[in-house]
């Protein structure tokens, strides 16, 4: 069955390190499981050896380009194909000369002879010299060589060549006197001939060269090792990338232009009293005054352990939670009640938990079959319902949310109305502990710590979401966590208004600005100029 498949041209995948081969089928060998192919290529280029054999556990794939017979007729044509002028067989023609050329016999005695005897031609007269021109025409032609087997003998005149054999097509052409007695004859030169100054008429040297032979001879002399060095590289060597970046480091700009400046100290400084500042587009061209970066002072007799900075660079000092207490009741003194507060804080944690999310790369409408899941873990307090409010937000922009709030607990008035705002969304509310173990989320918000009531740490539905959320997966999200510290490892945590004093956080510390008028804060003496600027969610970072 294997030999009906000799003589067939096939095509070969070895994989990326032996690569792909072209050939002919001459030998399969069962036993040993080996396949032999002659006039092989790999990669594209024809390999140096007659013949190889290749493994079949080194076959990744096999095609059969032609089969017996389609091989066997593409052989016979290469076979009978013209070939090509660059081959061995014509290699004859590229050491022929110039296929023609014209030499005209000096003028002298002889000219002036053959003019004396053309005139008494024409005139009747010189029988003699007529009857003696013409017998000589005849005995040159008889004695002119004729061709033998399509190969013209060489018949040296004077010490040179005038018969070249080119491919049995050259031959000798005679041309009759004209009227002035002058006579040329055509031949084909040879090389030497062809480098050798030639006479015209006017017995004036010129050098013409042919520009087929110039072509021709050119070829001859290029080397063969060139076109291998040319042609022979191995297909390897072009497939790896340029690592530009790589190549881009090791260029030091900044060593470059001081060599320059060092060896020109004079000329750089001209250059530079001379060059006009620019300015960009959003920097501000007037002078300005110096920037003051701590724009928030608060009392002497206010308890401000930790200070946090900017990305800006302001300071932001922290306050104690009862100070914060004062602040809320100034501001629901001027009208700012705890609804809106709620409302303000759970905008803000929406805002944030969606760029956590991937922002407009994950919630747009081509991507609605990987929607993000929040998992919200609330407590019966102030802080649950800022994480209910929290939902609530997420569940209006695409983002499936399910909330878990203890069923047993008492439930305060504020927290009510927030539960009922949910429902009437398309969350999720649940009380029981086993929704927990089936749900993979991708961010978990906690808001079961609160600063005032502590037993809630003790009971079980708390002791059991705690363990869930620390052998989660999903990053945690602490809403206004109490400054003794969470129970659930956080990875961010989310401050209001200031933040509180207390013992420094391993998880990343942000603020919400929740809309207090600068009232609030100059009733009790605290000078507050707002650091979120176009933000209204800032990162806030440890001052040492």
């Amino acid at each position: 069955m294997s030999s009906a498949f000799v003589g067939c041209i096939v095509s070969i995948d070895c994989g990326e390190t032996l690569g792909m081969y072209q050939g002919q089928v001459t030998c399969i060998n069962n036993s040993s499981q080996e396949l032999t192919i002659t006039k092989a290529f790999r990669n594209g280029l024809k390999c140096p050896v007659s013949e190889i054999t290749l493994n079949a556990s080194d076959i990744k794939d096999l095609k059969i380009v032609k089969n017996q017979t389609e091989a066997i007729s593409i052989t016979k044509k290469l076979q009978q194909s013209t070939p090509s002028k660059l081959s061995p067989e014509n290699d004859c023609l590229l050491t022929a000369p110039s296929p023609v050329k014209i030499i005209e016999k000096p003028t002298g005695v002889l000219v002036e002879k053959q003019l004396n005897d053309s005139s008494n031609i024409r005139n009747g007269s010189g029988k003699g010299s007529q009857e003696a021109l013409v017998n000589g025409f005849l005995k040159k032609c008889m004695s002119a060589p004729r061709m033998t087997n399509g190969v013209m003998p060489r018949s040296p005149i004077n010490g040179v060549n005038r018969y070249a054999s080119t491919n049995g097509n050259a031959q000798q052409r005679y041309t009759p006197p004209f009227e002035n007695g002058s006579r040329n004859v055509r031949y084909t030169p040879t090389k030497e001939e062809q480098q050798r100054p030639r006479r015209n008429s006017t017995s004036e040297t010129k050098t013409r060269s042919s520009s087929a032979a110039k072509k021709i001879d050119f070829r001859r002399k290029l080397p063969s090792q060139s076109r291998e060095d040319c042609f022979s590289a191995p297909s390897e060597s072009y497939l790896q990338d340029f690592d530009f970046e790589k190549n881009l480091a090791l260029f030091d700009k900044k060593a470059v232009f001081e060599e320059i400046e060092s060896a020109n100290p004079d000329l750089i400084k001209v250059m530079d009293t001379k060059k006009p500042q620019k300015y960009r587009c959003d920097e501000n061209v007037l002078q300005s005054a110096p920037v003051v970066y701590k724009q928030i002072k608060v009392p002497k007799s206010v308890p401000s352990t930790n200070t946090f900075v900017t990305d800006s660079g302001l300071v932001v000092p922290s306050i104690s939670y009862e100070w914060r207490k004062k602040l809320y009741e100034a501001a629901e003194n001027l009208g700012f009640k705890q609804e809106r507060q709620i409302e303000m804080v759970g905008r803000s944690a929406c805002e944030m938990v969606l760029q956590l999310l991937g922002g407009s790369t994950r919630l747009n409408p081509q991507n609605g079959h990987q929607l993000p899941s929040v998992m919200v873990l609330c407590g019966p307090h102030l802080q649950g319902a800022y994480g209910v409010n929290c939902a609530r937000q997420l569940s209006n922009h695409n983002v499936k949310v399910q909330v878990f709030m203890p069923g047993h607990a008492k439930i305060p008035a504020f927290m009510e109305d927030e539960l009922a705002l949910f429902d009437s969304s398309d969350g999720k509310r649940t009380s029981s502990l086993q929704d927990l173990s089936s749900s993979a989320v991708d961010i978990i918000i906690n808001a079961m710590d609160t600063h005032e009531n502590t037993q809630y740490k003790q009971q079980g539905w708390f002791i059991a979401c705690s363990e869930w959320a620390n052998h989660s997966k999903a990053p945690v999200l602490s809403l206004d966590p109490p400054v003794e510290g969470t129970s659930v490892q956080a990875k961010w945590s989310l401050g209001i208004c200031l933040p509180l004093t207390g013992k420094d956080s391993t998880s990343k510390v942000y603020l919400c600005d929740l809309g207090f008028p600068k009232k609030v804060f100059t009733n009790h003496g605290i000078e507050y100029i707002s650091p979120f600027s176009h933000k209204f969610i800032i990162p806030l970072h440890y001052r040492s």
